[in-house]
């Protein structure tokens, strides 16, 4: 069932690859459809789609079910959804759907897509994923939980407002990547547990329009929520952040790099807080 999970992925992804392949739209002469055939950035978009979701998705079989296989189970959470793993592991599922929203958004804009098709693809290939994970857990040690796929979908839901109400293009979802680096870094339950995860706005956007010009148009003001053990410390951030998309470089390639890049939050000031601790500043912080 396990191999059903992934072909059903991979018959999706196959889908786009394939859809309009061999019969380029018409493209203007300003178009990033050239006529480089194969090789465009219209159809290198897809298949760097394909790359990305697929490799996410083996990625986690190979850490989550490889040699793993029994009968198909629920996962009943007993603690709650707030009190297990004091509730990261619900935040990564989050951040999880945001990503894979708008990096295969990104992608498919980068490859001159129409906007409302690289929306659609985005909506329906995070939304997939998020579904499939889950089966294949059912046939696992984990079980099938459908607050962790709600998790999942509740970032792409973000992402869908982002995208459709104004208002909410002015808060993004950003993680901290663990340093130091460790082989353990990357299992893939410590990339969910053991980060600080952020929504970051954009202040400038948000100011009265008198104010607007005080504020530096890169710096944003960060809330972050992370564990120290998953057990009996919350961490609760208050911090900067960048704006990556404000870099003054410009050009097809660059603008993708940077709007990947913005989703990850680079050390600056902050203030960590957590019940019975001092208030602790670090002038970097990342973890």
């Amino acid at each position: 069932m396990k191999a059903l999970c992934s072909k059903a992925l991979i018959v999706m992804l196959a889908v786009l690859l394939a859809s309009e392949m061999c019969a380029q739209p018409a493209a203007g002469p300003d178009s990033t459809q050239s006529s480089h055939g194969f090789w465009s950035r219209y159809n290198l978009s897809k298949v760097a789609t394909v790359a990305l979701v697929g490799g996410i998705f083996v990625y986690g079989w190979g850490v989550w079910w490889k040699n793993d296989y029994r009968s198909f189970r629920f996962w009943y959470d007993t603690e709650g959804v707030f009190n297990a793993h004091l509730a990261m592991d619900k935040v990564g599922h989050m951040y999880t759907g945001y990503f894979i929203f708008h990096a295969t958004n990104d992608i498919l804009r980068w490859g001159g897509h129409d906007e409302d098709v690289a929306f659609w693809w985005a909506t329906g290939i995070a939304s997939f994923h998020a579904f499939m994970v889950e089966v294949g857990d059912g046939f696992s040690e984990y079980g099938f939980d459908y607050k962790d796929m709600l998790s999942n979908w509740a970032g792409v839901g973000l992402s869908v407002l982002q995208q459709k109400v104004p208002f909410f293009s002015n808060v993004e979802m950003k993680w901290s990547l663990y340093y130091p680096l460790t082989r353990k870094t990357f299992i893939i339950n410590d990339l969910y547990d053991y980060h600080i995860y952020w929504l970051s706005f954009r202040v400038n956007s948000l100011l009265p329009q008198s104010l607007e010009p005080l504020w530096p148009d890169w710096l944003q003001v960060a809330i972050g929520y992370s564990s120290a053990d998953l057990v009996t410390r919350r961490e609760y951030i208050l911090g900067f952040d960048y704006n990556l998309e404000m870099l003054p470089l410009e050009g097809t390639d660059i603008n993708l790099v940077k709007k990947l890049f913005n989703m990850i939050h680079l050390p600056a000031p902050g203030v960590k807080f957590s019940p019975g601790r001092p208030p602790e500043f670090r002038l970097f912080l990342l973890n």
